[in-house]
């Protein structure tokens, strides 16, 4: 248990609205997660991030304490859907190791998109298939508009878009699902951009 809680406590600078709302490239997102899972033994890695999201999700619960009336932070002030996403995200990531950063995170981004509210159809390929995922998560509004916006983007911006979500930020390592082969960076990570795009959809 010692070594479990120790490694709660590492630098493993993972921020799961990354994640759920597709902000961050996998080098960012994971990188440091991942070292540090390596660095464990195998057969012990799988109860010290079980037991690193139990850490998450209490101190979450306790940023607001309100020991009389209850968890106020989760039940008043956290919005359902968002707190599912972040559940749901556990299991994904549970398998970082084993497995890139890249490929957890397009696991993640195809799991989501077959789950979205509206039917969206098959998981995209080619050109622009993580730029269209990332975007539909980070807007978190209606996904068919994002799409059809997509499509109707001069095509030079469209091609820095699809380039530039697609750039994963790990030597050697690419979405299976893009054309992008392309692995060295720089790879940018927008701070907020998901909260630009939801403001503006509200407009």
């Amino acid at each position: 248990l010692q070594e479990s809680i120790r490694f709660t406590h590492c630098k493993l600078d993972y921020n799961m609205g990354w994640l759920v709302q597709a902000e961050a490239h996998p080098g960012a997102l994971f990188r440091a997660f991942r070292r540090v899972i390596l660095e464990r033994p195998q057969e012990k890695s799988g109860n010290d991030v079980a037991f690193y999201f139990v850490h998450w999700f209490a101190d979450l619960a306790g940023a607001e304490a309100s020991p009389l009336t209850g968890c106020e932070k989760f039940v008043l002030k956290f919005p359902l859907h968002v707190l599912s996403s972040f559940i749901d995200s556990f299991q994904v990531v549970w398998k970082l190791g084993p497995r890139t950063e890249t490929e957890v995170l397009e696991e993640y981004l195809k799991w989501r998109w077959g789950t979205m509210p509206t039917n969206l159809g098959a998981c995209p390929t080619g050109a622009g298939s993580v730029a269209k995922m990332r975007l539909v998560l980070m807007a978190q509004g209606d996904s068919l508009e994002i799409l059809r916006q997509f499509r109707l983007l001069p095509k030079s911006d469209a091609n820095i878009l699809s380039k530039e979500l697609a750039i994963t930020g790990c030597p050697g390592q690419h979405f299976i699902c893009d054309d992008l082969r392309e692995s060295r960076g720089p790879a940018l990570l927008v701070y907020y951009a998901p909260a630009l795009m939801q403001k503006a959809g509200r407009k």
